[in-house]
């Protein structure tokens, strides 16, 4: 079995903060009227993505 590195610590971590970020947005949004423009998911969509695909190639490389 591999050991977890940092980076997909931070890939789980991040993950989870976003999960708990989307709750609260959910929430928020609930109680606004009107169209909701959510420029937190152009900042955020990239980085998650970014954090997934390294810790992916990390877990599938073969050493």
């Amino acid at each position: 079995m591999k050991k977890i590195t940092k980076t997909q610590i931070i890939t789980i971590i991040s993950l989870l903060f976003c999960a708990i970020w989307e709750f609260y947005v959910e929430m928020w949004a609930k109680t606004v009227e009107g169209p909701i423009i959510r420029v937190d998911l152009v900042i955020i969509s990239p980085v998650l993505i970014i954090l997934i695909v390294l810790s992916l190639s990390q877990l599938f490389s073969s050493k």
